[in-house]
């Protein structure tokens, strides 16, 4: 019987970009519970996470419950590791006299033959407790016989037995015989005769319910059963819970349970099925019985929960990776849009604060775990922002903690995150209390990224910058797929696509120029700060301050502050450029390439899509110092009164500005990489990069300056093809552009003012210019 129950609902649907990959889920989920620093590994199949749960594959849980029942059976003599191999390694054959094993030398010795034979007989009917030996069935009849045949057998071993626990032992091997033979009618028989649900004294009791359970016709019944063995045997959980169903009204179950501890295990599962806030379970279960593990481990699944739906968006600023029944659509403008996005995230701290003011209520002297109840506390306090708070508790913890308890590990955590979240905006640096936990702590990259979230909310974008690049340290890389995703405030509902994974990448979209360059400054002098940890922590090498460096100098180009770039662009050399962006000169025989991050064509005189139409006057390698270098040249010509060929200049310029958009061929001047998704991102010129408005001021300045009508005639069509861009752009932004009324292409030709003047004022030269480029040559040499 196979049941996968997916606990929450991913629209997978809408978890896809339409070019591919889209983080989701698990990918983007924030948690900082670490389950190995506490104490519920025997629950660890149900552990929070956005996916359905499965049976644990790195922790095979058990308590030894069978073992530790045979260790007494032998007054304590025998060691629990060689009742162990017997049970788990031993075949039929090796239970013999001259064993060397303890366990059975010691029933040897005390010639206990009935327990010799129990477990002879037990590892005979090892081979027939499965479904089937054969995958193809054929001799499925000749198992069923074979079965029908031990269970016979362990009846009637079972009557005779002279040991209660022993005539239990073959009571329950005729259970599982007639499981696996599907004979409820024999289930039922001998577990009426040797067993009772109110009666689970020991390990065997509580394998033995587990079959009474699935042979139970009554469902109210049959749960309360299976809620007993799931609390009882975590070697059970996972197959009970598959047995177990939600569907049965809870206070069906609830009336059948014959007290306060069966009602607590019936709440536990019915709380597990619950993907939603399940505060009201915890409380009714410790109402029922205060010292259930199990009510600690639904605090634990809580916290996790609250993790997702108060970090997740928080730093990371998307939705959160489980869907709450109250969430909207995954495609709905709310979960487009970050600030909504943090919005949500503030409603659930107020879910936070309710769980707080239960926890503050409980008598930590009646729970299971009191430390895990007071570390509890202290996140939760965390997740309300009350920090000063949540350090008096980690303060309390850290007294009583042994040093060696993992727990101190998650304690630290929190604890760093409070220090860092407990700053004045404006002033917040790393607290020297955090250094080594940070350090302890490199490889886990979501406890790293929130810290430096935590600083870039408060100001202090330099360290905030830092953290994040560690991330991309190689030696964190690849550690079980550990990458952050990640958003910025500047995301909108246009824009809820673009993630970031790459420092750089970050960088390159969210800072402005002046915290880049501050930044910058901090990283060269690593190497110099009398801090040892800003010397070690992360230390970037030549080539990344060149490409930081570049990045500078391209948001300027962004800024359109040209003397700025050229200065900051003559910091790395024509070398640098020459390297990164002219191997066009190669013929296109280097792998760079593919990227098609490189100058092919000088941006003043050829123009994509268009057949040349303006002779090379000068001649030089492009790159992004020269075209830098000649774009300032032209504009002072251009501007310069006394300069005869203004209008040519201004020309030049446009051509120039208008190859730096994304429709021409230096786009790189702007851009470090471009994409046919969509036209919208969030850096700060990307409606420039998109409308290519700067080109269409300056294709007029070159009108303003014309001297014949067909030079004019042209730098209004040029204006008109930005303008077409300007329109298309502002038409994405305002409708579905992927529903286009019909005759888009004609609207807009007749709502472009450039090519209505085009028409009105140069009728003569209005069908040359409209009918394609192949004139523009003819009247481009008509300017004199």
């Amino acid at each position: 019987m196979k049941k996968l129950v997916i606990f929450t609902a991913i629209l997978l649907s809408s978890a896809f970009s339409a070019c591919g990959f889209y983080p989701y889920g698990e990918d983007i989920r924030f948690y900082f519970l670490d389950p190995n620093n506490f104490s519920y590994q025997a629950y660890s199949s149900f552990y929070y996470s956005t996916l359905s749960f499965e049976q644990s594959s790195d922790v095979t849980i058990s308590n030894q419950d069978n073992e530790k029942l045979w260790r007494k059976y032998c007054d304590d003599k025998v060691l629990i590791t060689d009742i162990s191999s017997v049970l788990e390694g031993y075949s039929f054959s090796d239970v013999q006299e001259n064993s060397m094993n303890p366990f059975l030398r010691y029933l040897y010795s005390k010639k206990d033959v009935e327990a010799i034979n129990y477990l002879k007989f037990a590892k005979n009917c090892e081979y027939f407790n499965t479904w089937q030996d054969d995958p193809w069935e054929r001799n499925d009849s000749l198992s069923t016989v074979k079965r029908n045949d031990l269970f016979q057998k362990a009846v009637l071993f079972a009557g005779k037995a002279k040991s209660n626990q022993i005539k239990k032992r073959y009571a329950f091997l005729a259970l599982r015989l007639a499981f696996y033979n599907k004979d409820m009618k024999s289930i039922e028989k001998v577990y009426s005769q040797y067993f009772s649900p109110n009666k689970t004294n020991d390990v065997i009791d509580i394998w033995a319910l587990y079959f009474k359970a699935i042979s139970e016709k009554d469902s109210a019944l049959k749960n309360l059963y299976f809620a007993k063995v799931f609390a009882a045997s975590p070697e059970k959980r996972f197959v009970s819970w598959q047995y177990f169903s939600s569907k049965v009204p809870e206070a069906d179950v609830l009336s059948l349970a014959k007290n306060r501890k069966d009602k607590a295990n019936v709440l536990l599962l019915y709380g597990l099925y619950d993907p939603d806030k399940n505060l009201e379970n915890i409380k009714q279960i410790y109402a029922e019985n205060s010292k259930f593990d199990g009510l600690s481990f639904l605090l634990y699944r809580e916290l996790g929960k609250l993790e997702d739906w108060v970090f997740t968006p928080y730093y990371s600023l998307f939705s959160a990776s489980t869907l709450k029944e109250f969430d909207y659509s995954m495609n709905d403008f709310e979960n487009r849009n970050t600030l909504k996005i943090l919005e949500r995230s503030e409603i659930d701290r107020e879910y936070a604060k309710e769980v707080l003011e239960f926890m503050d209520s409980v008598d930590l002297t009646k729970v299971e775990n009191p430390n895990f109840w007071k570390y509890a506390r202290a996140e939760l306090l965390l997740m309300i922002k009350n920090y000063s708070e949540s350090l008096k508790q980690i303060a309390e913890l850290e007294k009583v903690l042994p040093s060696e308890d993992p727990l101190r590990n998650n304690v630290e955590l929190i604890k760093a995150l409070d220090l860092f979240a407990n700053q004045a905006h404006g002033n917040a640096k790393i607290p020297d209390a955090t250094k080594d936990i940070i350090i302890k702590n490199k490889s886990n990259k979501h406890f790293i990224f929130a810290l430096g979230r935590e600083l870039e909310y408060l100001g202090n974008t330099d360290d905030a910058a830092l953290l994040y690049a560690s991330l991309n340290d190689p030696s964190t890389e690849n550690i079980d797929y550990n990458v952050v995703y990640y958003q910025s405030i500047s995301n909108s509902p246009q824009t809820y696509g673009i993630y970031y994974n790459e420092y750089f990448d970050y960088l390159d979209a969210v800072y402005s120029p002046e915290q880049l360059q501050s930044f910058i400054t901090k990283i060269e002098g690593l190497n110099k700060n009398s801090d040892p940890f800003y010397r070690n922590f992360h230390l970037f090498n030549p080539s990344e301050i060149n490409a930081l460096y570049d990045l500078l100098g391209t948001k300027y180009i962004r800024q359109n502050k040209l003397n700025l770039a050229l200065n900051t662009f003559n910091k790395l050399g024509e070398s640098y450029f020459d390297a990164q962006y002219s191997l066009w000169e190669r013929d296109g025989k280097d792998s760079y390439y593919s990227s098609g991050k490189v100058f092919d064509k000088n941006p003043f005189y050829h123009l994509k899509y268009t057949p040349d139409f303006i002779s090379e006057k000068e001649h030089f390698r492009i790159n992004k110092i020269s075209v830098t270098k000649k774009l300032i040249e032209y504009l002072n010509k251009a501007n310069d009164p006394k300069e005869r060929d203004r209008d040519y200049y201004y020309f030049l310029v446009a051509n120039c500005y208008y190859n730096m958009s994304q429709y021409g061929n230096a786009w790189m001047m702007r851009r470090y990489s471009v994409s046919s998704a969509g036209n919208f991102s969030i850096h700060e010129d990307n409606q420039e990069f998109n409308t290519a408005s700067l080109a269409k001021f300056y294709y007029g300045k070159a009108l303003e300056n014309a001297q014949t009508d067909k030079f004019r005639a042209l730098c209004i069509r040029m204006q008109g093809r930005c303008e077409n861009y300007n329109y298309d752009f502002s038409a994405e932004n305002t409708t579905n552009y992927s529903s286009k009324a019909e005759y888009y292409e004609d609207r807009r030709f007749i709502q472009n003012k450039y090519y209505q003047d085009l028409k009105n004022k140069y009728s003569n030269e209005y069908e040359d210019m409209i009918s394609g480029c192949e004139s523009f040559k003819a009247y481009f040499k008509a300017r004199r």
